[in-house]
C-alpha cells in the first residue's frame, strides 16, 4: 500500500474519532435543550439512540464478514481503476473539493427523487425538530452502503487521491454534522460564510416540508452545485422552518421513521395496475402515482408558484 494510501486510513481512523467527539457535543447540546431551553423531543432523542445503535450494529455485522467498509475503504479501491489521477497537489484538492460536492449533490439529490432511495434517506428528515442528533440520525442502508457506493466510488474513478477524499470526508464530517446545530442554540446567520458555504440556516431550509423548501440544498460544504444546478434555496426569515416529512409518521417510533417509507411503497407497488406502474413507483420522484394526481416536490412547487402569480 502506498504512503497516500496509509495516510487515508489514518484520516478515516480520525473521522472515527471525530465522529465521537461530535456524538459527545450532540449529548450535551441535547441536555442542554432539555434543561435549560426546556424544548428537547425526548421521544425523538430516544428514536435516534436507537437508530444510531443499528447503525453501530450494522458496520460491526459488515466488519466481521468482509472487513472495513465504508467511503474511504471503497475509494481506496475504486482508485485502482482510475484511468487518471489528479494527484495530492492544491490543484488536486481542489479538484477533488469540486468533484466530491457534485458526486454528494448527486447522491443527495437521487435520494429525494427516486422513491425507493427516498425510503432509504427518509429517516434523516423524519424528527419533527433539529439538532446534532438529526445529524446522525440515518439508515443503516444509507450509512453502510449507499454513501460508500455513491460518494467514493464515483470520486475515486474520477481521480480524486485517496487521501484527497478522506481528507475532504474528514471536513465534511465536521461540518455537515454542524449544520445541524440546534436552533435552539444557535439561531443567528454566519455572515459572509453564507455566500460561499452550507451553513445551519441553509440546511434548516432543506430539512423543511414547505413546499418553498422542499428539495434543495443538497450539498454538505459549499454552494457550487446548489447553485449551478438551480437548487439553492436561503432561509426566508418571513416563514419559519417546519421541520419533518409531509407523511404522517410517529417520530418516538424507530420502526415507523426507518421503515415506514418502505411499507407505504410496497403498498403502492402491490396495489399497482401493472408492471409499468410498479417500476415507476420505485424510480419516479415520491408523490408519483399512475392516476395522474401528481403531488410531487416539483408538482407541489409548481401549483405553489401559480397561486402566487394569480395573486
Amino acid at each position: 500500500m502506498d504512503p497516500g494510501s496509509n495516510q487515508a486510513l489514518s484520516i478515516a481512523d480520525t473521522v472515527s474519532i471525530l465522529f465521537v467527539v461530535l456524538l459527545a457535543y450532540g449529548v450535551a447540546e441535547g441536555i442542554f435543550v432539555h434543561l435549560r431551553r426546556h424544548a428537547a423531543r425526548l421521544p425523538e432523542y430516544r428514536m435516534m439512540g436507537v437508530g444510531l445503535g443499528a447503525t453501530a450494529l450494522a458496520f460491526g455485522v459488515v466488519f466481521l464478514l468482509v472487513g472495513p467498509f465504508n467511503s474511504t475503504i471503497v475509494a481506496l479501491w475504486g482508485s485502482r481503476f482510475a484511468r487518471w489521477g489528479a494527484g495530492t497537489s492544491p490543484m488536486g484538492w481542489l479538484y477533488g473539493l469540486v468533484v466530491y460536492e457534485g458526486a454528494y449533490w448527486l447522491m443527495h439529490w437521487m435520494g429525494h427523487k427516486v422513491r425507493l432511495l427516498w425510503c432509504i434517506h427518509s429517516p434523516h428528515h423524519a424528527p419533527e425538530s433539529m439538532n446534532m442528533f438529526v445529524g446522525f440520525n440515518h439508515s443503516f442502508l444509507e450509512s453502510v452502503f449507499y454513501l460508500p457506493l455513491t460518494l467514493g466510488l464515483p470520486c475515486a474513478l474520477l481521480g480524486v487521491h485517496p487521501l484527497v477524499f478522506a481528507g475532504i470526508s474528514l471536513l465534511d464530517v465536521v461540518w455537515g454534522n454542524l449544520l445541524h446545530i440546534s436552533d435552539r442554540v444557535v439561531l443567528r446567520r454566519y455572515g459572509v460564510l453564507e455566500r460561499v458555504l452550507q451553513t445551519p440556516s441553509y440546511h434548516r431550509v432543506h430539512h423543511g416540508q414547505n413546499i418553498r423548501y422542499v428539495d434543495t440544498n443538497y450539498n454538505s460544504i459549499t454552494l457550487l452545485w446548489d447553485y449551478l444546478l438551480g437548487t439553492l434555496q436561503p432561509l426566508d426569515d418571513d416563514e419559519p422552518v417546519i421541520y419533518g416529512i409531509t407523511r404522517d409518521v410517529d417520530t418516538s417510533s424507530f420502526w415507523d421513521v426507518h421503515f415506514g417509507d418502505f411499507v407505504a411503497l410496497w403498498r403502492d407497488v402491490r396495489s399497482a395496475p401493472t408492471w409499468r406502474a410498479k417500476l415507476d413507483y420505485l424510480l419516479k420522484p415520491p408523490g408519483w402515482s399512475p392516476n395522474g394526481e401528481l403531488d410531487t416536490a416539483a408538482a407541489l412547487k409548481q401549483r405553489l408558484h401559480a397561486e402566487t402569480d394569480v395573486r
